[in-house]
């Protein structure tokens, strides 16, 4: 596959969305509903490093994605940034020196739920932030937190760092510490307009986009209960992270949306707009051509999960867009995912 094969939104090349406009419809959801329009950027799984190079994550790129998606971010006229983890690739002090030093030029308000790469391992030859040391830098000293912003409340939960009878320093798993579901629970019981964020997916992701390789290790060792706090409140919306791959599954009529990542194919973040109609969920593409040829090409050779992600495009999971309209009659759409052939309309 040629990295010099055209890949267009539309008529537009990848990677001048910031000048065309934010990119092409992912969702357009029934709820949330706020009669304050609430425009909320949401980036996940950057996995920063400055000296990291190639792998399906696309390390080498990895600081220029995020510079890309923080100035993208800055003509969009967002009202808060949602960071969903895995700001890293392992966490170390040098990695983090560098998202600090992308993430001063984000404008307005920005929360972070850290993700498995970001929070301490027993095989770390350094020291990577606590749970409270990452709470400290980037949640407002806070985790869990809920946050008012515009017409929604922004509710962000550690799935990464664990807590009382609960070690993860063992396992890039995920779970939520029986104190937060507690917390979660009194919080959604007076939440207006709650969007619930973090790192580890809600549900499996064959519910989500059908089977990756190693799709168990994704889901959250105790979804189950979290999915029933968040249906006992009727929570419209969980935006979660960690698989690289956008998707939308709903159950017991709460829906998760999972957020692309940054560093990876499709290379994107996505956009939020939350208003009285619903919630207009946009991706916002971060590379040109050759850079989202280059991110297929690892993927498509790279690990298992890597290959998955190829696969998800191959079969075009990427055309059918909107993946969910609630909301008006769907829009045919046609193209192929494969870096050459991709078109929306």
């Amino acid at each position: 596959m040629s990295p010099d094969a055209p890949l267009t939104i539309g008529e537009t090349p990848v990677g001048r969305s910031a000048e065309r406009g934010p990119g092409p419809v992912l969702a357009r959801l029934a709820r949330p509903v706020s009669e304050t329009p609430t425009r909320l950027a949401v980036v996940a799984d950057p996995h920063v490093t400055p000296t990291g190079s190639g792998t399906w994550k696309v390390y080498h790129r990895s600081e220029t994605r995020l510079r890309t998606a923080v100035s993208t971010i800055a003509d969009l006229d967002v009202d808060a940034t949602v960071l969903l983890g895995d700001l890293t690739r392992d966490g170390r002090p040098e990695e983090y020196d560098v998202v600090d030093e992308l993430l001063r030029d984000l404008p307005g308000p920005r929360v972070a739920v850290p993700g498995n790469h970001d929070v301490p391992k027993r095989w770390d030859d350094y020291d990577a932030p606590t749970p409270a040391e990452f709470a400290a830098r980037y949640a407002d000293d806070a985790l869990p937190f809920v946050r008012r912003v515009g017409g929604v409340d922004i509710v962000g939960l550690d799935s990464a760092g664990g807590g009382p009878n609960l070690s993860l320093t063992d396992t890039h798993e995920g779970a939520v510490p029986d104190s937060q579901l507690r917390w979660l629970d009194t919080i959604l019981a007076d939440a207006t307009t709650p969007v619930v964020v973090l790192h580890h997916n809600v549900f499996h992701p064959r519910r989500h986009t059908g089977q990756f390789p190693d799709a168990d290790f994704y889901q959250l060792r105790n979804a189950d209960e979290l999915a029933a706090v968040l249906a006992r409140h009727d929570a419209p919306l969980v935006l979660s992270g960690h698989i690289h791959w956008p998707a939308t599954a709903v159950r017991a009529g709460v829906r998760e949306l999972i957020a692309p990542a940054t560093c990876s194919f499709p290379q994107a973040f996505i956009l939020v707009d939350v208003d009285r109609r619903g919630t207009t969920v946009r991706l916002v593409p971060l590379a040109g051509p050759k850079g989202m040829a280059e991110a297929y090409t690892l993927a498509a050779a790279g690990a298992a999960h890597g290959q998955g992600i190829a696969a998800h495009a191959e079969r075009g999971q990427l055309s059918a867009l909107p993946l969910v309209d609630e909301r008006t009659p769907p829009r045919r759409v046609v193209g192929s995912d494969v870096p050459g052939a991709v078109r929306w309309r």
